[in-house]
């Protein structure tokens, strides 16, 4: 974070700006509109600050800049076509602990004007830490046309309902939910369009039907397969409404911060051969919390019902009497291979793809070799590094070539995404050769041929990658 956003209240506050041309006029409007008290030091003024004067709206002192205005101002704007003025007003503002915004100049400001989008008592501030103004004005117009103009008389709306809501609830995170499912319900909408006895009407009827303990749930939401920009629209919907958060290894930081910042977040990631919480332990955790009232995210890596032992987590719900939805997300199969270049079937390479998990439980007989090698199938195995060996002799036994084409996509859809090629055979040689590690998933079968002509995502071609480059692109949950 370049900058702490922050909306200062300035109503009747000193402010001073320093200039009277057209720039300062636009900054000098924006500090009317927030109520303060504007001088303006300049030796002149446009036409239209003059006219402001007159009506006593502005005060001027018609001089140089002079340093002994400082003293009395809140905020400091140098808004003058003087280099150097502004430049002497920032240095003066620094060293007497003054916030000052010097106009089209980052570097010498204290603090940044944002674009806005005024719906008040909404306000959205878009900045781009001085670095494209323009950027930010067009973030600016689409969430004009985006947002209702109204959308400040739902907050006024709202405000008056606040204490009979707040009143009627004992617990905070009741209060919270109640808010969250009426924004989107049809009541808002009737405030948006001026059906205000209406939305009074719904008001009173949803505090006379709603109880004061509210029901948990838990949301039991596919994360995707690296990146972020592959979660679901539901998923990010629910994110947002979690009470708490329980979260894979694996899932990027940009999923998180997609959450509430005031909700809980709880890391239940496990590693290969060095459990972190047990399954066990994630669905006692899951059952309590819900038990309990709160909406629980359980964001998994990858989606939720394909090794990621989202089903157990929901039996243990359903043994609870407790409620649930589930969200799937993009599998480490379609998503790693889809950014490889490598499509799962093609006709007259591959009519069926299979699934297969080479880490299962101890007590588990290994995989029916015989099967996956059999007819003209794409084998994708999940969690396969260490197991290598232990594939290529299963495979080849079965009667598999050796020579049959296969690709290793170690992070995929991640900037970290590495694509390695080979043949079944060389596997094991080519994990140890490369320094291959999970998350990475191995696709056994003639489409991998294709990644040559249908590659087309670059991402990142360095072997080494920040935690969160590398996200999560494996469903590796077990």
């Amino acid at each position: 974070m370049d900058y702490f956003p922050l909306f200062a209240e300035l109503h009747q506050q000193p402010c001073l700006v320093v200039g009277g041309g057209a720039v300062a006029r636009r900054k000098i409007d924006l500090l009317l509109r927030a109520g303060a008290r504007v001088t303006v030091n300049a030796p002149e003024l446009d036409n239209e600050l003059a006219v402001l004067v007159e009506r006593k709206q502005l005060i001027w002192i018609a001089d140089t800049f002079k340093p002994d205005l400082l003293d009395a101002a809140l905020l400091v704007i140098a808004a003058t076509n003087d280099v150097a003025v502004n430049a002497e007003v920032a240095r003066l503002c620094k060293t007497r602990l003054k916030l000052c915004n010097v106009v089209d100049d980052r570097n010498a400001s204290g603090f940044i004007m944002p674009a806005i989008v005024d719906r008040s008592p909404i306000q959205i501030a878009i900045s781009s830490g001085g670095k494209s103004p323009v950027l930010a004005t067009r973030i600016r117009q689409q969430l004009e046309v985006s947002l209702s103009k109204q959308l400040g008389q739902l907050a006024n709306w709202a405000d008056e309902w606040r204490d009979d809501v707040r009143s009627h609830f004992d617990d905070s995170n009741n209060v919270r939910h109640f808010w969250r499912d009426l924004f989107a319900s049809p009541t808002a909408d009737k405030v948006l369009t001026n059906d205000i006895a209406g939305a009074n009407r719904d008001m009173s009827d949803a505090l006379a039907n709603s109880a004061d303990v509210a029901e948990g749930e838990a949301y039991i939401v596919g994360a995707g397969c690296g990146d972020p920009d592959l979660l679901t629209l539901r998923g990010a919907q629910l994110l947002q409404q979690a009470d708490i958060v329980l979260y894979d290894r694996l899932v990027a930081p940009a999923i998180l911060d997609i959450a509430r910042r005031d909700a809980e977040k709880i890391s239940v990631g496990k590693e290969a051969g060095a459990a972190i919480s047990s399954q066990d332990e994630i669905n006692a955790l899951l059952v309590k919390k819900v038990g309990a009232g709160l909406r629980v995210c359980r964001l998994k890596g990858g989606d939720p019902f394909i090794f990621g032992r989202g089903s157990e987590e929901i039996q243990a719900l359903a043994k609870a009497g407790l409620r649930w939805q589930v969200v799937p997300g993009i599998t480490a199969a379609s998503g790693a291979s889809s950014y490889a270049g490598i499509p799962l079937t093609h006709r007259g390479l591959a009519r069926s793809v299979v699934f297969v998990t080479a880490r299962d439980r101890h007590d588990q007989p290994p995989p029916n070799w015989k099967a996956l090698a059999a007819g003209e199938q794409t084998i994708v195995l999940y969690m396969g590094v260490a197991k290598a060996a232990e594939i290529v002799a299963g495979l080849t036994n079965a009667g598999k070539a050796a020579d049959t084409p296969i690709a290793i996509v170690q992070n995929g859809t991640t900037r970290a995404q590495r694509t390695v090629r080979g043949e079944l055979g060389q596997l094991a040689e080519l994990i140890a050769q490369q320094a291959i590690t999970a998350p990475a998933v191995i696709i056994v079968g003639e489409v991998t041929q294709l990644a040559d002509e249908l590659n087309w995502f670059t991402g990142n071609t360095q072997t080494e990658a920040r935690w969160s480059d590398v996200a999560f692109n494996a469903d590796n949950n077990q």
